[in-house]
């Protein structure tokens, strides 16, 4: 019995970065060895269904399965599939028999022709239905170069690109936008390195929680987090209102950003601000873009919700050459949402509706900026089920009276 996972198709060309993503997912190097049959990696593991539901949140799978392996012959696969059909097709349920790949011979539609009649005729006593759709049960069977493999259990998995392919980006994460961004910034290869900006304990409180979501997608047991704060001025009008104040932030942290990576290209003597941008590269994974790690990249979290007039204020006081934007076209912000829950949903949903006359008093942008930059800290956070209170007392801990 193998773990089969197969790589999407823009992972196909990257798959040492997401090999190294899945030894250091499965923290098993000296239990788990990892062999290509053509575009599959097979798995070789101790506990095949805790590797298997591990792999679910790697990005640049398409998706994995248990497999029992077979001979490359039609009348060897048809007895593979009805062995394994045997044991997973239960009384009254409705089964499907997907072959993928080729071989040289074998049709894959004659494979699955005969190995569904012979299913019929073997299990004829449990009244079981052959169907295309809205099945209960997929046998999936995948023909690679060097034999078959019938999948006993099978999973899709998270997409995208391996995490770290790309290189790494700069992002901040302080409400829902900003997250998806960040997500969506892993989703697409890159490694994202996390700035958290809060200016309240509450605020903290949920950024802590959309952190532990990402933590969860990327390839490491423990992630480390740059994060700082500002204190809202009191005659700041903009802090009051939510709407204003996730345009404020928006803001905020793009200058901030900008300001991080600018001051690190320009060779500043400033420790605080140029360990921030140098020190990302130690946070990617293994990548095989090499390219990246000489030039700073930044994410900014702006996206058709926003009025064109506020992206082009921002982009105007951004002199960053390398900036990408996440979520600029993405038809899927309000999916991605339901992957931080219901409140990011309606906090995002609020925001569509509050983009018309939006304008941001940046009268202390620059104050913030400067607050910012002279808070910042680094915590290192293990992947646990305590995660967010880690977070959140870990921040408390040093930043002490504070927060």
């Amino acid at each position: 019995m193998v773990v089969v996972v197969e790589p999407t198709q823009f992972a196909s060309s990257r798959l040492d970065v997401l090999k190294s993503n899945i030894m250091a997912v499965l923290d098993a190097h000296e239990r788990c060895s990892i062999k290509q049959d053509g575009h599959l990696l097979l798995l070789d593991v101790d506990e095949p269904v805790d590797a298997m539901y591990a792999l679910t949140n790697v990005f640049g799978i398409r998706s994995i399965g248990i497999a029992d392996t077979a001979d490359k012959k039609l009348d060897s696969l048809v007895d593979a599939i009805v062995s394994v059909g045997k044991h997973i097709i239960h009384s009254n349920e409705r089964f499907h028999v997907e072959v993928l790949g080729s071989a040289k011979g074998i049709v894959t539609r004659d494979v699955e022709f005969a190995a569904t009649a012979a299913l019929l005729s073997e299990l004829s006593m449990l009244n079981v239905k052959p169907s295309s759709k809205g099945y209960d049960r997929l046998i999936r069977v995948y023909i690679a170069d060097e034999g078959a493999y019938v999948c006993r259990i099978y999973r899709d998995g998270a997409g995208g690109l391996p995490v770290g392919s790309n290189g790494y980006a700069l992002c901040s994460v302080y409400d829902c936008i900003s997250a998806v961004a960040a997500y969506v910034l892993a989703e697409h290869g890159f490694y994202p390195s996390i700035i958290v900006v809060y200016s309240e304990d509450g605020m903290l409180r949920r950024v802590a929680k959309k952190i532990e979501v990402i933590a969860r997608m990327l390839p490491r047991k423990s992630i480390e987090l740059k994060y700082t704060y500002y204190t809202p001025r009191s005659n700041d009008v903009d802090s009051s209102n939510k709407y204003h104040y996730h345009y404020k932030n928006t803001l905020l942290t793009s200058l901030l950003l900008d300001r991080l990576v600018r001051v690190s290209d320009m060779g500043s003597k400033s420790n605080n601000s140029n360990s921030i941008a140098s020190s990302m590269g130690s946070n990617s994974s293994s990548s095989n873009n090499s390219s990246n790690s000489s030039s700073s990249i930044i994410a900014l979290p702006l996206s058709s919700l926003h009025s064109m007039d506020f992206i082009n204020s921002v982009m105007r006081r951004v002199s960053c050459r390398n900036v990408i934007f996440p979520l600029m076209f993405s038809n899927y912000l309000l999916h991605y949402s339901r992957i931080f829950g219901v409140d990011c949903v309606r906090e995002i949903q609020d925001i569509s509706k509050s983009t018309e006359s939006i304008a941001v008093d940046d009268s202390y942008i620059g104050e913030y900026v400067e607050e910012c930059i002279n808070n910042m800290h680094t915590l290192e956070v293990k992947l646990s089920p305590n995660m967010v209170h880690d977070i959140i007392d870990g921040i408390r801990r040093m930043q002490g009276d504070n927060v």
